[in-house]
């Protein structure tokens, strides 16, 4: 009885194992890539951001910077003055500033989601190890991989056959209202970050992870092979 019972908890932890993996690895690339700046300023200069919008490249390093520093919690909005052919304005409007503290709220959820995948990932990593053996946690952590891999692979095909309607069904399942439908003829928020370029970011997110996911699954069977090699 007491056997089934730690092989009963030990196959729980192993799913709780699995099921970490792709959390883990997807809201860490996510913020990874939220908190760059440098992924901004590329975006900007691929598309001449400073050319349709009047901005100098100058001031868009300063909005790339600002951004990420808001999404850190270091400022309490990403407001900031430019000037836009030579006049002086403030770069947001008030629905855009709403919509950007939607923003981070939503990479506020990426972070506790994160932090959480890491505590699930390493309790259920000892707890696997303990009640099943060391092949098994491999198992397991290579199991997750490949779930990864696979969603990651079904978001790409998704996105290259139709991205404005993944595109769209993030936006109306991320936010509880239609803030984000900003205006491209006079919301700067969408002149700089344009569809292209949330494009770009979509195959450039999912392609990290599916590289990172295929790492981890080669790095348990190598680990495994040597195992195996040492026991003959």
């Amino acid at each position: 009885m007491k056997t089934k019972v730690i092989n009963l908890l030990g196959c729980l932890a192993l799913v709780i194992l699995a099921v970490s993996i792709p959390v883990l690895i997807i809201s860490g690339t996510v913020n990874i890539y939220a908190h760059s700046a440098d992924f901004y300023k590329y975006g900007f200069a691929k598309y001449g951001v400073s050319a349709a919008t009047g901005i100098s490249n100058e001031q868009l390093n300063g909005v790339a910077q600002r951004m990420v520093d808001f999404f850190n919690g270091k400022l309490p909005s990403p407001q900031m003055m430019v000037q836009v052919d030579g006049l002086d304005r403030l770069l947001y409007s008030q629905k855009e500033l709403a919509h950007m503290d939607d923003v981070r709220g939503i990479i506020s959820i990426s972070k506790v989601l994160q932090t959480t995948a890491i505590l699930a990932f390493l309790a259920a990593s000892a707890a696997v190890f303990a009640t099943l053996g060391m092949r098994r946690l491999l198992r397991g952590i290579r199991a997750g991989a490949i779930a990864t891999v696979c969603l990651m692979a079904l978001l790409v095909a998704w996105a290259l056959i139709d991205f404005n309607s993944l595109f769209y069904l993030f936006h109306i399942v991320s936010f509880s209202n239609d803030l984000w439908l900003l205006d491209p003829s006079r919301d700067y928020l969408i002149m700089m970050f344009t569809g292209s370029f949330f494009y770009d970011a979509a195959i450039m997110v999912t392609g990290t992870i599916m590289a990172e996911a295929v790492v981890l699954g080669l790095a348990t069977l190598a680990i495994e092979k040597t195992m195996l090699d040492g026991n003959k």
